[in-house]
């Protein structure tokens, strides 16, 4: 088994140790109080321990060293359960670490290539979906836009999202896709207006992988 099949069956393993401790939890609120003090202390452990996936499995493979190390007490639950809610708390983290070191090098390879707006997920265009979502990014204001399709949705299966940089999110349904396309593309012209970006016929994926 290679690290990515091993972190994928550690990574399924984690989802389903929250899945069981989760409903224990809410129906004991002591025992929640003692668990969640003591995943607090395997997680600040973890993040001590750097953001190598390879150590956070190794740390997931000796469950009872790591309570050991940290002098824990089970609190009533079992340590491979408590260890790997936390392991699975510290994976997100870096993954979302992860993620902004890529938009942040996608942004500055975008810039240098005197892109207006860059692709972060999806197809090129929202025009072309018919079910997901389109995410882009304005370089310079950091404004993103996100254009979703929900075919479950009956009525309204078409959303947009603007999110600045600094400021409160705004999000609108519509039952129409013209509709939808069309004030997708207004946004979009009215960032580039507010932050005097030439106008632009689309997106790139400059440096994005």
């Amino acid at each position: 088994m290679d690290s990515h099949q091993a972190l994928d069956v550690a990574r399924t393993r984690w989802r389903e140790a929250e899945e069981r401790l989760y409903p224990t939890l809410i129906a004991d609120p002591a025992a929640a109080t003692r668990a969640v003090d003591a995943i607090r202390r395997v997680l600040v452990e973890l993040r001590g321990r750097g953001d190598d996936l390879a150590t956070l499995l190794a740390a997931d493979a000796d469950p009872r060293g790591l309570a050991s190390s940290l002098s824990l007490s089970c609190s009533g639950f079992p340590i491979e359960l408590l260890v790997g809610v936390a392991c699975g708390a510290r994976l997100r983290e870096i993954v979302a670490d992860q993620d902004d070191r890529r938009i942040e090098q996608l942004l500055a390879n975008s810039a240098a290539a005197g892109a207006a707006w860059v692709v972060l997920d999806g197809p090129d265009d929202p025009d072309a979906l018919t079910e997901g979502r389109h995410v882009i990014v304005h370089v310079t204001s950091r404004t993103v836009l996100t254009a979703t399709v929900d075919p479950w949705t009956d009525d309204h299966p078409y959303e947009l999202q603007v999110l600045p940089h600094a400021g409160d999110p705004l999000s609108r349904r519509f039952g129409d896709r013209a509709e939808w396309l069309g004030e997708f593309r207004q946004c979009r012209r009215d960032v580039e207006t507010l932050h005097g970006t030439p106008a632009s016929t689309g997106a790139t994926r400059t440096g994005a992988r």
